[in-house]
Order: structure tokens, then C-alpha cells, then sequence
């Protein structure tokens, strides 16, 4: 009985210098999670904001972007690497999936009929998100890359661009 209280004591020693290392070490390293209030969010020099849900910035998350209820996930050192229609279409399917819950192509036309009202998507930026997804197969849940882009296109098509204006990009 005394070596196991003995032995207990030394555990809870070795634990307090443990939680005290690994906290200091926390506390010296750079967060790797943010979260951003709704309308405080800049993609690719652009406010965007979807409605009262707030946006993680995690440097550490799987992909470049996901959502889960009332909560859109970015993951800023993947999209730095894509081009501005891109990154604003990755938020705004995210958004899309607060609106529309689980349907990834009702989340894509939400992305491409918001860029173009916005005018921060036009054919050209359509194109670039295609080339961004063009080689995604396909899983149980996103239809393959070419498949999404034709609806897309469908989607771009049935949006009137903006009026003509300082944000207008056609």
C-alpha cells in the first residue's frame, strides 16, 4: 500500500510539470485557431458575411473549407494558395450549406449566383473554381468535379450580373 501511494504521488508530481511544460509550450506557440465574428471576415480583400454565423479560421483543418451547424470552417493556409474567385467561392459554399443544409450542388449554385449578384465571379472566375475542381473524382457525398462545374454553369447563367457599378466585374 505504501508503494502504491508513493507511486501515485510521483504520477501526480510528474503530471503537474507535464500540464505546467505543455501549457507554457501553448502559451509561446501561435494559435492555430481564430474564430470571426459575422461581418469582420475579409476573403481576398471582400467582406463577406453569412448572415449570424460566425467563420473558425483553423491553420490546421483537413481541407480548405467545411461547415457544420451555425459554424463555417476556413483553413487560411489552403486558401492562400488559391486565386480570389476561389477563395470567395470556397466561403460562400460554405455558406451555402448554413442555407441549404447537406445538398453540395444547391451550395454551389448559392456560391455561383451570390459571386455573380456581387460581382466578385465572372466567367473567368467561374472557370478558375472549374480548374479548381476539375480533378476531384467525386466521394459519397460531392459529385465529380466536371459534373459540379456544369451545374454551376447552368446556375452562372440564370443569375443577372450586377448592375453596372464600382464592384461590377462582369
Amino acid at each position: 500500500m505504501r508503494r502504491s501511494l508513493k507511486f501515485a504521488a510521483a504520477l501526480a508530481v510528474g503530471a503537474f510539470f507535464v500540464a505546467g511544460a505543455l501549457e507554457w509550450r501553448a502559451a509561446d506557440a501561435a494559435p492555430s485557431q481564430k474564430l470571426v465574428k459575422p461581418g469582420k471576415l475579409l476573403v481576398a480583400g471582400r467582406t463577406m458575411r453569412c448572415g449570424r454565423t460566425p467563420t473558425l479560421m483553423d491553420h490546421s483543418f483537413w481541407d480548405y473549407g467545411g461547415a457544420s451547424d451555425g459554424l463555417i470552417i476556413l483553413n487560411p493556409n489552403k486558401l492562400v494558395t488559391l486565386p480570389d474567385p476561389v477563395r470567395l467561392y470556397v466561403y460562400a459554399h460554405e455558406c451555402g450549406h448554413q442555407i441549404h443544409g447537406r445538398s453540395e450542388p444547391r451550395a454551389d449554385c448559392y456560391a455561383v449566383k451570390r459571386g455573380r449578384k456581387e460581382g466578385w465571379l465572372n466567367r473567368q472566375g467561374l472557370m478558375q473554381i472549374c480548374d479548381f475542381l476539375e480533378d476531384h473524382p467525386g466521394d459519397y457525398v460531392h459529385p465529380p468535379g466536371p459534373q459540379r462545374c456544369r451545374t454551376m454553369a447552368k446556375c452562372y447563367e440564370q443569375t443577372k450580373p450586377p448592375r453596372a457599378g464600382p464592384d461590377a466585374s462582369g
